[in-house]
């Protein structure tokens, strides 16, 4: 696994343990069978004045303002019926949570990690404060640590600051080639695509809302934000042979390398949740740039594109359709070091490939989830559901009018489960993706997308 990107870069030798904004994702194995599970989920609930019902499981119904305000402990000045339809918290409370994991495959080994997270809620949307520690560690060289912050309201309650520190070691990287299309045995030999490599990410972001200018579309300035983020990353593979890959090909970076990216860029959300979203749409552009001898040893621009739309319909059951479509381009040359490069495959674009698969200078991708639940229990706090999935992505060393996009198309499709407990802001997920190169199969808390 690997902490991938801005967030985690390792855990087993083929995909990422990643926090993603306000959830822990987690795969665990690639093209091998794998047994994972919780031995412990531990929920506490606090709140600031002892109130006797901290936690919403979930409200959809009609209701008068003073059931609510006795029932949540809301202060509605309304007297008309209102209907609230929510997915999380809605009091000032606290939810923590310390979940001991563990997992096995035969490429990871026995690997175990301790997760602590605490959640608190209050009048900011969509909490008050998101916190996450992380530890992991396997039989097979891998040491890892995550501190992830997400703070609405940081400063001037119309910004948000989002931090995230990782440090890890691992044993068995891996590393498939700088733009390589051609298909890879991954069964055969797979020693040689596997590495030695220490890591350390800090990634920062600051965004601040428009909310407060005046202007005629006031729904749209209420989803605006714009944000400035800096980037720091530093690799360096180690002990090495010449049997494997990666020394065979002495790409650059692999004799380590680090690099330092200034980012600013806007999104808009107008999503009904940021944890399990119904309804609504999301749109993420961004553009960073390192500068060779200030903190880095080569010089880069990224552009980075995320879009997702979200629309609920019922057939039998409520269904989300949930679609998603990136695309991400690097001026990547000579002097840009291999895990620079925009990536392919794992648990974020196209499930069924092992994470790193493809490296080029640019790549679209896009994921296709139909989502349910299928059974709840209200007075246990627990919903199960599934998905059905279809990822798809191409990658070109080309510009994106010139590239040859249609020559490197691939795809993959899969299904998966999900599990709510305690706080319905609290998933947990399984993915499973099939690919012609094999199978992937992903453990995590949080949606995808």
């Amino acid at each position: 696994m690997a902490f991938q990107r801005a967030y985690l870069d390792a855990f087993c030798s083929n995909e990422p343990v990643s926090l993603n904004q306000h959830s822990f994702k987690a795969s665990l194995g690639m093209r091998v069978p794998l047994l994972a599970f919780f031995l412990l989920l531990f929920f506490t609930y606090t709140t600031p004045a002892y109130a006797t019902l901290p936690v919403a499981a979930k409200a959809n119904q009609y209701a008068t303002p003073d059931h609510f305000d006795h029932f949540l402990g809301l202060n509605l000045s309304s007297t008309s019926s209102i209907q609230l339809k929510t997915d999380s918290l809605v009091v000032d409370s606290t939810v923590s949570g310390l979940i001991p994991a563990l997992a096995y495959s035969t490429d990871v080994g026995l690997a175990g990690g301790l997760i602590w997270s605490t959640l608190s809620y209050g009048e900011q949307e969509p909490f008050k404060q998101n916190i996450a520690v992380t530890a992991l560690a396997s039989t097979k060289g891998l040491a890892g640590f995550n501190f992830f912050l997400d703070q609405p309201c940081s400063f001037n309650c119309v910004d948000r600051l989002l931090v995230n520190l990782v440090g890890n070691r691992f044993l068995e990287d891996q590393y498939y080639g700088v733009f390589t299309d051609q298909r890879i045995d991954l069964q055969k030999n797979p020693k040689r695509f596997e590495y030695q490599s220490f890591t350390i990410k800090v990634n920062l972001e600051y965004r601040i809302s428009t909310k407060n200018l005046a202007h005629k579309s006031e729904t749209l300035f209420n989803s605006l934000y714009g944000f400035l983020n800096t980037d720091f990353q530093y690799k360096t593979p180690w002990g090495n042979d010449d049997t494997q890959l990666i020394m065979l090909e002495k790409p650059t970076g692999y004799e380590g390398s680090y690099g330092f990216w200034l980012g600013l860029g806007g999104l808009i959300d107008t999503r009904d949740s940021e944890f399990y979203p119904r309804q609504g749409w999301y749109s993420k552009q961004q553009v960073k740039g390192s500068l060779k001898s200030v903190l880095s040893d080569f010089t880069q621009t990224l552009f980075l594109s995320d879009t997702r739309f979200y629309q609920e319909f019922k057939l039998i059951l409520p269904i989300v359709f949930a679609q998603r479509i990136s695309y991400q381009w690097s001026n990547s040359n000579a002097n840009t070091p291999y895990w620079s490069y925009p990536s392919l495959g794992g648990e974020e674009f196209l499930r069924g490939y092992v994470d790193n698969r493809f490296l080029a200078p640019q790549f679209w991708a896009t994921n296709t989830e139909l989502r349910t639940w299928l059974f709840e229990s209200t007075n246990y706090g627990i919903k199960i559901g599934g998905t059905l999935f279809i990822d798809s992505g191409s990658f070109t060393d080309g510009t994106i009018a010139n590239g040859d996009w249609s020559a490197n198309v691939r795809y993959t499709a899969g299904f998966g489960g999900l599990v709510s407990l305690f706080s319905p802001d609290f998933i947990l997920r399984v993915d499973l993706g099939l690919s012609e190169e094999g199978y992937g199969i992903f453990f995590s808390t949080g949606m995808l997308f």
